[in-house]
């Protein structure tokens, strides 16, 4: 049975856009490279003076406007960021104080893989505290800790913030969390840092296998431990990364294009609020097209290196 269920989402990419073009203006490079290699159009930038934690209080309100909820509902929030506003106090106390809720607050760093983290440590307490209203809020602001000269990194992060509301009775129209998992390798730690006060790195070329093997063995885990083939599912997302990547790594699990749903072409790579902004979106956008017991895949991956899966079922009790 079940032990936690969505009943209220949202997301917030802010309204500025960094296009290829405006990058070739800076950087030595070209539209069609960027767009050859990366497979991204367009990013979201926060303008200076917005912090992650009023990206995150924006997909939270969002999150609490569309479920109904009065915020003083709410017991827990937890806010999983790799870029939070400082190191004392937590990225959610400061989204907290701007919101007014008098929730329990905290961060978690799981880099990409953030959000899924958040979701087992979520699912956990309202299991064994009773909790009945718990925010989780993956928010990132990339743009802070990029070298904007770099152009390795510039060409890839955006910055977003994405948020549910979790409870342990189904509601009416929502989703129900079928399973969560976490896995770890913990070596290679230095290939993808952002230093204290220094800019984020990544050595690319040594990521990417071991990214796409974790991705695939967390999903295809999933998959066995339920099982479920791909084609049992609605859709599939994954750590909005890089969409070249994407598409091998698709191809590899066998999902179809009417079953990738991804935003990384116009928002970029927004580390561990990437896969939460796509599945908000997707959500919203296909609304009217979902069945109850419709299933969801996000599998991330993120340094560490760490990685996980979540498995989502689409709830409508109206019919």
């Amino acid at each position: 049975m079940a032990r936690a269920f969505i009943a209220g989402y949202g997301y917030h990419h802010p309204e500025s856009r960094v296009t290829n073009a405006d990058l070739v203006r800076s950087l030595e490079t070209t539209s069609e490279w960027i767009e050859s290699h990366t497979g991204i159009l367009e990013r979201r930038r926060a303008m200076d003076g917005v912090d992650t934690s009023d990206l995150g209080a924006e997909a939270v309100r969002r999150t609490l406007d569309a479920a109904g909820s009065p915020s003083p509902d709410v017991e827990l929030l937890i806010c999983a960021t790799s870029t939070p506003d400082t190191l004392a106090p937590a990225t959610a106390s400061w989204i907290c104080e701007k919101l007014g809720l008098d929730a329990v607050p905290f961060d978690m760093n799981a880099s990409c893989s953030g959000f899924i983290y958040g979701l087992a440590v979520a699912e956990a307490l309202m299991a064994t505290r009773g909790l009945r209203r718990v925010i989780l809020c993956a928010a990132e602001k990339y743009s802070r800790v990029v070298d904007h000269g770099d152009r390795r990194f510039e060409i890839f992060f955006g910055d977003s913030a994405g948020a549910l509301l979790l409870q342990p009775e189904a509601p009416e129209v929502g989703v129900e969390l079928v399973d969560v998992t976490m896995s770890s390798r913990n070596e290679g730690t230095e290939l993808a840092l952002t230093p204290v006060q220094g800019y984020f790195s990544m050595d690319g070329t040594a990521i990417k296998p071991i990214a796409t093997e974790m991705l695939v063995a967390s999903a295809s885990e999933m998959l066995e431990r339920n099982r479920l083939q791909v084609t049992d599912l609605r859709a599939f997302m994954a750590h909005q990364m890089n969409y070249r990547l994407l598409e091998d790594l698709v191809d590899a699990l066998g999902v179809s294009e009417d079953q990738h749903w991804h935003n990384v072409q116009t928002a970029g790579n927004q580390g561990g609020a990437g896969v939460l902004t796509t599945f908000c979106a997707g959500l919203e956008r296909n609304r009217d097209d979902l069945s109850d017991g419709d299933l969801f895949l996000l599998t991330v991956v993120g340094s560490g290196f760490t990685a996980g899966s979540a498995l989502l079922r689409w709830v409508d009790k109206r019919r």
